[in-house]
């Protein structure tokens, strides 16, 4: 689960309406399984929170559509518990608000998460924070944006930088004792298997450390063939099953998976900032996120200390 958005100290709430969680961009995560969990943290005249509400908006809070998910969570909701429902949502915005009884308040905090993680190198929030923004106002161009720092950079390393959710498969050259898989650093391998037909379905997968050795824990993605060679003049004779890369920025790492390096994050913040200050000379005022996005993206120079720091994560071809 990825955080989205999260009170940070409990809110007074009363017989009005309340906003726990103001506009939120959840563009990115169109479709996906949301998760809220509001807690009744207490301290007021009354024990419990009678109603919450989820509100969508296409447009960050001009037109409303109240209510869209009652019953996430269920309420009423007791002094010091904290339920819990999901939802999905297509909608660009959500806002979560919550109400006591008539003359009655508590206190209470709301969490959101997301069941998908995107394929980014910073979060919205990075580039806010850096801009010094507070509003919503520019939240769908600042989204695009982080989106397409993505392709802008793998398309700099000449190979993805974001790790997958579940495995992937390739199929490689061999030339020699040395094998370069394309996503790295290597979280995991399924099965490495050759075969000089391609008929993998009927190829034994090969043992580790025994026929093949990650060479540096994978944190280039290099595979040494022990004792031989991998299979020379055959194209894609070779086929890894297998997840690599690094976890998207703002995402807790799950068990083996590998943290955004820091210097990759900046690097991202640094010209995602300058792409949206610079919106208006590239035109990306209106576009939408899709190839002539990125094309745009490409008409930037990348910054002086960008590349420094790209050069470290570029593929170099063995």
């Amino acid at each position: 689960m990825e955080l989205i958005a999260q009170t940070a100290a409990a809110v007074a709430v009363d017989d009005d309406l309340t906003t726990l969680i103001d506009w939120t961009n959840i563009e990115l995560f169109a479709g996906a399984t949301f998760t809220l969990i509001v807690t009744n943290v207490g301290g007021g005249s009354a024990d419990d929170l009678t109603d919450v509400t989820i509100d969508t908006s296409v447009d960050g809070g001009t037109t409303v559509l109240t209510d869209q998910h009652a019953g996430v969570p269920a309420v009423p909701i007791a002094d010091g518990n904290s339920p819990s429902g999901t939802f999905t949502e297509t909608a660009a915005f959500v806002r979560v608000r919550a109400v006591c009884t008539t003359d009655e308040d508590t206190t209470a905090t709301a969490l959101l998460l997301a069941s998908t993680v995107s394929p980014r190198l910073c979060t919205l929030a990075d580039v806010k924070e850096r801009l010094g923004l507070t509003v919503t106002d520019h939240d769908i161009l600042l989204a695009r944006i982080v989106l397409g720092i993505v392709s802008v950079f793998e398309g700099h390393c000449e190979h993805p930088l974001i790790q997958t959710a579940a495995d992937v498969t390739e199929y490689l050259s061999g030339r020699g004792t040395h094998l370069q898989l394309s996503r790295y650093p290597v979280i995991s391998i399924t099965s490495i298997k050759e075969s000089w037909d391609w008929d993998f379905d009927s190829a034994d997968a090969l043992t580790a450390n025994t026929d093949y050795r990650l060479v540096n824990d994978g944190v280039k993605g290099i595979l040494y063939r022990c004792y031989t060679t991998w299979p020379r003049d055959i194209p894609d004779s070779v086929q890894a099953v297998y997840r690599g890369g690094y976890c998207p920025a703002g995402s807790a790492p799950g068990t083996g998976e590998i943290s955004l390096p820091a210097d990759l994050r900046e690097a991202a913040i640094e010209q995602a900032t300058l792409l949206f200050k610079r919106r208006d000379d590239i035109g990306l005022s209106g576009v939408g996120f899709d190839g002539g996005s990125i094309s745009k993206f490409s008409k930037l120079e990348l910054l002086p200390l960008v590349k420094e720091v790209l050069e470290k994560y570029r593929r170099h071809t063995l």
